[in-house]
């Protein structure tokens, strides 16, 4: 028979972690890399439908709006990474 532990399990008390700096800047590089293409060519393909007077097609219009998601999830990740390496703006890291 073991004895308990006294300690309870919660999180430690100290200084925040740090965050993970590479993984942000990847996450942010590869929303960009493919939302922003994405975006072009979905842009495109709409514009185009609407140029000529018909509706886009539905696929179109979900390739256009998952480019905007991912190229917005990219922006979000970058402004994260330039946060994380200005700090806060009271003078506290």
């Amino acid at each position: 028979m073991s004895t308990p532990d006294t300690q309870p399990d919660g999180p430690k008390p100290g200084a925040p972690k740090r965050p993970d700096r590479g993984f942000m800047i990847m996450m942010a590089v590869l929303g960009l890399a493919f939302g922003l293409p994405t975006v072009y060519s979905g842009g495109v393909m709409v514009g185009q439908a609407f140029g000529s007077g018909e509706f886009p097609a539905i696929g179109f219009v979900v390739q256009l709006a998952l480019g905007l998601m991912l190229a917005g999830f990219g922006l979000a990740a970058m402004i994260a990474v330039v946060k994380s390496f200005v700090g806060t703006s009271n003078g506290k890291d």
